[in-house]
């Protein structure tokens, strides 16, 4: 079993080594975002059904005043859209959160436990990946990826991924239509948050 082990560790141990990569981006994309806009990219979500979008912008701000931003999900109700409560859980030793989301009548709200998988380097790039646990999703996974953007140092790249399926009887392309046209506020509130915990 030892012998066994040793190679794993090792393995897992090289994994780990590979710098959180920068997204590939197009001439066109890069100078949407140094215009401050939003870029967008929709994917086949998993099994074709629900939502598959990476989407990415700027913030005036090093990596590493965005990343507690986007790490402590406790806190996304103070900022982020649509986000009535955010709570850290444990369970069985295992760090959970749980997010509901606040729909507009008929509809009813949203609300997932997730775990997550978090990467901090020294170069400043750092990762936050989660999972469905439960809620009332057929699939709620996603990323956060916080990217040092520039020689200075002094900006950042904030790329957002998510594959979800609601459990919920609406259209697909609703779904997608109401998750895209929400991004540049989303982006907007980050930005907004991280100006408002900087230290006076």
């Amino acid at each position: 079993m030892r012998a066994l082990f040793v190679p794993l560790l090792v393995l897992a141990t090289a994994a780990w080594a590979v710098p959180v990569p920068f997204p590939k981006l197009t001439d066109t994309e890069q100078k949407k975002l140094e215009a401050g806009d939003v870029v967008l990219r929709e994917f086949k979500p998993t099994d074709n059904r629900g939502i598959g979008v990476e989407s990415m912008a700027l913030v005036e701000a090093p990596s590493s005043e965005v990343w507690p931003v986007l790490r402590d999900c406790q806190h996304f109700s103070e900022f982020m859209p649509r986000t009535k409560t955010s709570t850290a859980l444990e369970e069985a030793g295992v760090p959970l959160c749980h997010v509901e989301l606040k729909l507009p009548f008929p509809l009813t709200n949203l609300w997932s436990d997730t775990k997550s998988v978090q990467r901090e380097e020294p170069a400043g790039h750092f990762l936050r990946q989660w999972t469905l646990v439960r809620g009332t999703y057929h699939r709620n996974n996603g990323s956060w990826t916080v990217l040092p953007w520039g020689e200075s140092g002094k900006r950042t790249l904030v790329v957002y991924m998510i594959d979800s399926d609601p459990a919920m009887l609406v259209p697909d392309a609703l779904l997608r239509s109401a998750q895209t046209g929400s991004l540049p506020e989303v982006f907007g509130s980050i930005r907004k948050r991280v100006i408002a915990l900087r230290a006076p």
